[in-house]
């Protein structure tokens, strides 16, 4: 055995001895004490590693009895130096957003009703109160007129032909007029088109003016089509006893009521939109006049949507009620009438029949 050999051998023994006392010392130390170096010899190299490294060290024969890291198996350490432990990276502060705003919380917006009164649902301001109701402002036909006795062109015109019968009563007060539904089976023969009639209602004043006077009420009967066209027919009513009356030293022959008007003030609903049918039979033919000369124009619905395209009769003869049936309806609706629309160059008819 060389001097290097023997050397390495002492060398070895006195490294041994050096750990054996360590240990020694180690196992002697407080529990509480100990603690710490334990974990941390944990992490290093063990004592078989340490000698293994040496041993192979002397074999190799280099002279070099210097323990390093790279003599020290894979993965271990030396002691003392504990791996780095990588810092984590701090995450980014996200600023937080601010809460939502609290929608401001709008008022409704007050619907506007249509009326026959000046303000803002007056009939100035039908056509803006609602797009459905434009052709209230912007229509070129629209309803009702002043027709001018004079300036309308007479002609021999079809008779209209009333094919009403009885039916039974359904009337309403619906805000605006009192209205009366009327059954099938009740029609109007007009230039050859066959019209069912669907309700009639009432104005105070008349909304037709001939050559610009109203009489005291008008019944507006309202037919349609199957096809969806509409036709109204208004018969005019005044509280002048009819030219006929016979008049005698002692008086004047009694002028009786409209006994149809009579029956339908007796049921006029006491709640507004509610539909009564009491079950009384009626019969339009009660509000038509003996004589049945008319005129004629296109016009519209007298009231919102104000819809055009509308055939519209005026009947020329009024008929007869009594000034005590126009202040029961005026006691419900003293004014329901719309202003006098522009007649515009359109054509008005007058029949030269009865």
């Amino acid at each position: 055995m060389n001097i290097q050999i023997k050397s390495a051998f002492s060398l070895l023994a006195i490294l041994l001895s050096c750990m054996m006392v360590t240990n020694a010392i180690a196992n002697d130390a407080p529990a509480a004490a100990s603690a710490k170096p334990k974990a941390a010899a944990a992490s290093g190299p063990s004592d078989d590693d340490l000698s293994k490294a040496l041993l192979n060290k002397i074999n190799k024969g280099s002279g070099d009895i210097v323990i390093r890291t790279g003599d020290l198996p894979a993965g271990n350490p030396p002691a003392g130096n504990p791996p780095a432990q990588a810092k984590p990276e701090a995450k980014p502060r996200v600023a937080s957003a601010p809460p939502p705003a609290k929608p401001v919380e709008k008022e409704p917006l007050e619907v506007v009703q249509w009326s026959y009164m000046d303000g803002p649902g007056g009939p100035e301001n039908w056509g803006t109160i609602s797009k459905e109701n434009l052709a209230c402002l912007k229509g070129k036909s629209q309803s009702p007129i002043n027709i001018n006795v004079d300036r309308a062109v007479k002609a021999d015109m079809t008779p209209l032909e009333f094919l009403y019968r009885p039916s039974p009563l359904s009337i309403v007060d619906n805000g605006y007029t009192v209205m009366v539904n009327y059954g099938e089976g009740s029609n109007l023969i007009a230039e050859g088109r066959q019209y069912r009639l669907v309700q009639f209602h009432f104005h105070k004043p008349s909304e037709e003016a001939i050559n610009g006077d109203r009489t005291d009420m008008v019944v507006h009967l309202v037919h349609q089509h199957h096809e969806g066209d509409l036709l109204e027919v208004s018969v005019l009513m005044t509280t002048k006893p009819p030219a006929t009356t016979r008049r005698y030293l002692w008086g004047n022959d009694e002028v009786k009521g409209n006994s149809l008007i009579q029956t339908l003030w007796n049921h006029v609903p006491l709640v507004k939109g509610k539909v009564e049918t009491p079950g009384v039979m009626i019969d339009v033919n009660q509000l038509l006049p003996a004589n049945r000369g008319y005129f004629t124009y296109m016009g519209s619905l007298s009231t919102p949507p104000c819809t055009e395209n509308v055939l519209r009769y005026v009947m020329k003869t009024p008929i007869y009620v009594t000034e005590e049936q126009v202040k029961n309806f005026d006691r419900i609706y003293p004014m329901n009438a719309r202003p006098l629309q522009p007649k515009g160059d359109r054509l008005v008819k007058e029949s030269t029949g009865n």
